[in-house]
């Protein structure tokens, strides 16, 4: 789990810069290593911490991307297997103080939220697709 201190944002030409997340004088900065003495200036809406968990694919889940996943295993009987697919944005949940799927719009009677964990454990059924700074219009599809 050592990717799990790790963030991530946008500097302002619009790159992801990666490594450890530092505040000076209510700047937000990212350095490639712990006190080094270069590090990038970032646009703090755009950070992101990583959960320290991989998707299917073994790629880093970071915090504001938008994932797909599954409910269901595969051997689960259902009339089309694409009905068990569900896709939902990463966030820290302070209520379940661990990283969390929520779904649905907010304002609508189906926004909910699960715990990432579950869906890693338990035959790792979360594939990365986006994130919400880069493909927002993946945002409609939740």
């Amino acid at each position: 789990m050592k990717d799990r201190c790790l963030f991530k944002a946008k500097i302002c030409n619009g790159e992801w810069v990666t490594g450890f997340l530092h505040c000076k004088n209510d700047k937000w900065y990212i350095s490639n290593k712990a006190g080094s003495p270069f590090a990038f200036e970032v646009r703090p809406d755009t950070i992101c911490q990583c959960t320290g968990l991989k998707d299917k694919n073994g790629k880093l889940i970071w915090e504001n991307d938008i994932v797909e996943f599954q409910f269901d295993n595969e051997d689960c009987p259902f009339p089309n297997k694409d009905t068990k697919k569900r896709k939902g944005k990463v966030f820290f949940s302070d209520y379940r103080a661990s990283f969390s799927i929520a779904m649905g719009r907010r304002g609508s009677k189906s926004l909910n939220n699960d715990d990432l964990f579950k869906y890693i454990q338990c035959g790792n059924r979360v594939k990365v697709i986006g994130n919400i700074f880069d493909d927002p219009e993946l945002i409609k599809e939740i």
